[in-house]
């Protein structure tokens, strides 16, 4: 019962994010509205279900209620808020206000996976010879907020797109480090039994915060470019602003320096500085929620045999 409850909830939450994330209107419909209330209301059985109901729990009580478990789940889901907050028009962003070819973009927006791919094993070495992990998060999580921050700085086209580089690798370090450290947080609380449902309980968490950061995402893009570019356009231009909105390959047919592109990039930075700030502002919790995870040791005792 517990798992489906999980479940349904879980999708009925999800599903109308997705729909009305990037649809103005949507939000106002009676079955999103529907979907979401039944969605948090199955994800509220589940925890009474889990504690009073059925015999063999999912997830026991006591990771439920755990303070380590909790506090990680909540960096995560903070961390995914924060991410899909900007990441999801970024790459249309770079072409636009940078420049460079979709290659390009799309080498930019993989710096996170090359980088953070490599460092983790530096992460790794160190928790295994310190036995510890919370002390990771100390410089993780204000790192991963710098990143972000800068690249509020650095949003307007003068800049060189060297300096949205280095966000990124900031951001690489500093959020591959806080994946890996939830993960080993979770695992150090769980006992062995228990280690795959409270890693699933810790994904869950994270698909949650990604969909709320793209439904955030998309509501700054549609309630903030299209009044931003008809601040900005030129009146020759004003009568094509929709095209100019709807088209990624219109903004890119104008030529860089000209007005019209200048007034698009100006637009694009204004929507970018404010989902940047909303993930900011979102990630600024987890400088709370870190305390909240206990520092376990992590002991060199021999599972071979317990956990297969």
């Amino acid at each position: 019962m517990g798992v489906f409850l999980l479940a349904a909830g879980l999708v009925l939450f999800l599903l109308p994010l997705t729909i009305a994330g990037s649809m103005e209107d949507e939000w106002r419909s009676t079955s999103i509205i529907t979907m979401l209330v039944v969605g948090v209301a199955c994800l509220a059985a589940f925890g009474l279900a889990e504690r009073f109901v059925v015999p063999v729990p999912f997830l026991p009580w006591h990771l439920l209620a755990s303070r380590t478990v909790i506090g990680a789940c909540l960096i995560d889901a903070c961390y995914q808020v924060a991410y899909y907050c900007w990441s999801d028009y970024y790459s249309s962003y770079l072409q636009v206000v940078y420049g460079t070819s979709i290659s390009t973009a799309g080498y930019i927006g993989n710096i996170f996976d090359v980088v953070s791919g490599c460092w983790l094993l530096i992460v790794g070495l160190l928790i295994k010879k310190t036995c510890r992990y919370r002390w990771l998060l100390y410089f993780s999580v204000p790192l991963y907020m710098l990143g972000v921050g800068l690249m509020i700085y650095f949003r307007n086209p003068h800049w060189s797109v060297g300096y949205p580089i280095l966000c990124q690798i900031f951001i690489a370090f500093g959020g591959g480090t806080m994946i890996i450290v939830q993960q080993v947080a979770v695992e150090a609380a769980s006992d062995h039994n228990h280690v795959a449902s409270a890693l699933a309980f810790l994904n869950c968490f994270g698909s949650a915060g990604g969909a709320i950061g793209s439904s955030i995402s998309g509501a700054i893009w549609t309630n903030t470019l299209p009044g931003a570019l008809q601040r900005r356009l030129p009146e020759s231009a004003l009568p094509d602003w929709e095209s100019i909105y709807d088209d990624l390959e219109v903004q890119l047919s104008y030529e860089r320096g000209s007005d019209v592109r200048n007034a698009i990039s100006l637009a694009y930075a204004d929507a970018q500085t404010k989902m940047l700030i909303a993930g900011t502002c979102v990630m600024s919790l987890s400088l709370v929620w870190m305390f909240l995870v206990r520092d376990i040791k992590l002991t060199k005792q021999q599972t071979k045999g317990i956990l297969f």
